[in-house]
């Protein structure tokens, strides 16, 4: 686990998601009075998410833990926190906090798309305790002293999907609204998952993003990046280039495991997914098979 400054009250988490190093990252946002952490890591990285709030001096202040949305990556360690921090409440969007408060399906559904021993390195999830979880509303504020979260609604990667803006800072946190880039590869991989996923909504998310005319994107896969012009262009093609080729190969009958191999080529400009970082390899297959599900259903 690392803990790292990006600014004035801004803090970089490295979770170590899986055992990996720079594949999952949290944000600490430290205001004059109170606290925040947007996104949490897996279940099994609650013992040094705590230890970085510790590290970055926020442990008597920490009084938001606010997921981006209901994935184990981002929302596993919030029941942990919560336990951990008393002082503290868990903020979602409306449809997410179902999941926090009764993980019971979202586990079960995490269950059924990976391994058995990956499923158990994320750690299960704890439940949010229901008096302790709140909503909130698109361009919602949280006030921290110096320092004011709004939430931004992003649906698109999951319709339950939140963006947060640190406004004094011109900083987003992200969330998968935007595609992936890790230190380990030139590319950017797509935020699409399964079961279904809404291209029109995903666009229209990254615009809304961009309109804020960012100084910062802090995403969690993985690290800061300095938004622009190009950058969004970038974006936008992965994003499209990944769903045309779905729809030309669905019409021509293709296959999952096609698919799989041609997502892997325009991606990372690999057929083969086994010489891909693990980290890249699930999103490769986890967009084949969400666009497989979405547009063969819809021929």
């Amino acid at each position: 686990m690392t803990v790292a400054a990006i600014s004035r009250g801004v803090y970089i988490v490295d979770t170590g998601g899986l055992g990996f190093r720079n594949t999952v990252a949290a944000y600490i946002v430290k205001g004059e009075r109170y606290a925040a952490v947007v996104d949490t890591g897996y279940g099994s990285s609650s013992r040094h998410v705590a230890k970085a709030i510790a590290k970055a001096n926020a442990t008597d202040k920490l009084r938001y833990i606010i997921p981006t949305h209901a994935h184990l990556d981002h929302c596993g360690a919030s029941g942990d926190l919560a336990n951990i921090y008393r002082g503290s409440e868990v903020y979602a969007h409306e449809r997410a906090l179902p999941h926090l408060i009764n993980p019971a399906r979202l586990l079960e559904s995490v269950k059924a798309l990976y391994p058995a021993y990956a499923f158990a390195a994320m750690g299960g999830m704890r439940p949010v305790d229901e008096n302790r979880a709140q909503v909130v509303d698109d361009g919602e504020e949280i006030d921290l002293g110096g320092l004011t979260l709004r939430s931004i609604y992003t649906p698109g990667h999951a319709p339950h999907h939140l963006s947060i803006q640190i406004v004094e800072l011109g900083y987003v946190v992200t969330g998968d609204a935007v595609p992936s880039k890790y230190s380990f590869g030139d590319y950017y991989i797509p935020n699409i998952v399964p079961p279904r996923y809404d291209l029109d909504q995903a666009l229209q998310s990254l615009r809304k993003i961009f309109d804020l005319e960012p100084r910062l994107l802090l995403t969690p896969h993985f690290g800061p990046i300095l938004p622009s012009k190009s950058l969004y262009e970038k974006y936008v093609a992965v994003i499209t280039g990944a769903v045309e080729a779905a729809k030309e190969l669905i019409r021509r009958s293709e296959g999952l495991e096609v698919l799989r191999s041609r997502l892997a080529a325009i991606i990372a400009g690999e057929t083969d997914l086994s010489g891909l970082h693990p980290s890249i390899q699930i999103g490769v297959i986890f967009a084949a098979l969400a666009l497989y599900q979405t547009y063969k259903s819809s021929t």
